[in-house]
């Protein structure tokens, strides 16, 4: 034990003195994550069209105007909208997670913006907490629809359109007294407001929406402990290759030993990799990580699974450098498809599938269930998926290591 304890803190202090190590283990996540933040926090875009249910239960031209405009080809690249007869059926559509918000129009919608008194009219968004960054877009749509009533674009055509089928103007007058209305439905806008939004989230949601910054900590520290778990696995192809490993089995040191040191060591680096990210983020950027137990243990088995699948991809090469051309591969396309960068419910539904294959994926969900408030029994899914990536991965190196760490 006293052996496999020597050889872990060599790893350490090897680490610890690289400072282009520490610069890639710690200052480049941090930027990164800062970046990110500042680059993408209001992000709103996906890779996909964003699915939306239209409830229209005004009776208007204004309601029916909103609902054009949802549907229109105009915005055909971005929503793909339908429509719905009641707001059960719409809600139940996003509960099951086939749209990512709701748009509830409510009846006399109409008649509440063109009277000239009365309470503002509630158009209600009912999103899916599983897909923020969409709910956003459509949550921007309709308030862009808002502002423009607010400013009597909408609100005036509605007006006058209202006066003609009520018989109160004649089509031949709308031309002299449509710019009248228009200043008239301005300047009413002014001292009230016409239309407001209530966004609703489907239950287990927050109100809070996408934070970058929460989402980018945790993501890019897993990336970049991807780098370090692989960096740190290549040092026995390094050790080999240059004959310390050689060395090392001369001495009264068995080799389990030596592999058993070697392995904490490794283990060891991420976890403190993690700790100190975590720290500063928390310090510095005032990330909320979560229950701290639900945190560690977390930690503990991303680690584990990526310290496993660096030590796959050492055992499968033949040299140094193969590893860090195939490891770099690796974990970008990992990062890619494991949402590192963007999160993963904005991709199709079989890419978010193919994005469960690396430990990445399951450490983001689990911190993201975990900073929306989210304990340690709710992490049962995460947990299983770990365990078996780390023991399969482990598994799979150790069968291997006879070749490549000989």
């Amino acid at each position: 034990m006293r052996k496999i304890v020597a050889l872990t803190l060599k790893e350490l202090t090897i680490i610890v003195r690289d400072r282009t190590a520490l610069l890639l283990m710690l200052a480049a996540p941090l930027a990164l994550t800062l970046i990110l933040n500042f680059a993408l926090g209001g992000l709103g875009g996906g890779l996909e069209q964003i699915a939306v249910v239209v409830v229209n239960q005004d009776d208007g031209d204004l309601g029916q105007a909103l609902e054009d405009l949802l549907t229109s080809d105009d915005l055909s690249d971005l929503l793909a909208s339908s429509t719905a007869e009641d707001q059960e059926e719409a809600r139940v559509l996003v509960d099951d997670d086939e749209a990512a918000a709701a748009i509830m129009i409510p009846a006399g919608l109409t008649k509440r913006v063109t009277s000239a008194e009365g309470e503002p009219a509630h158009i209600v968004i009912y999103g899916n907490p599983a897909r923020p960054i969409s709910a956003g877009v459509v949550r921007g749509v309709v308030e862009r629809f808002a502002q423009q009533v607010a400013a009597g674009a909408v609100g005036a055509e509605v007006t006058v359109t209202q006066l003609i089928l009520s018989g109160r103007m004649s089509p031949d007058q709308v031309e002299e007294a449509a710019p009248a209305i228009g200043r008239r439905v301005a300047m009413a806008s002014v001292d009230r407001q016409l239309i407001t939004l209530q966004e609703v989230l489907a239950e287990g949601g927050s109100s809070d929406g996408f934070d970058a910054l929460a989402y980018y900590a945790p993501s890019m520290a897993i990336l970049f402990l991807m780098f370090t778990m692989i960096s740190s696995a290549r040092t026995f192809l390094t050790e080999r290759d240059a004959g310390t490993l050689a060395r090392l089995r001369t001495t009264p040191t068995r080799e389990g030993e030596l592999l058993g040191g070697k392995i904490i060591g490794v283990l060891a680096t991420g976890l403190l990799q993690m700790s100190v990210l975590i720290m500063a983020t928390r310090l510095i950027m005032g990330v909320d990580w979560g229950e701290p137990l639900a945190v560690g243990i977390l930690v503990l088995l991303v680690v584990a699974a990526t310290a496993a699948m660096g030590l796959v991809i050492a055992a499968l090469v033949r040299s140094a450098s193969q590893a860090n051309v195939l490891g770099s591969a690796v974990v970008m396309v990992l990062a890619g498809v494991g949402g590192s960068f963007i999160p993963r419910q904005s991709y199709p539904v079989w890419l978010q599938t193919v994005g469960y294959i690396g430990p990445n994926s399951w450490g983001i969900e689990g911190f993201q269930k975990l900073a929306s408030g989210a304990r340690l029994g709710d992490l049962t899914a995460e947990i299983i998926a770990l365990l078996v990536l780390a023991t399969t991965f482990f598994v799979i190196a150790m069968l291997a290591s006879r070749r490549s760490f000989r």
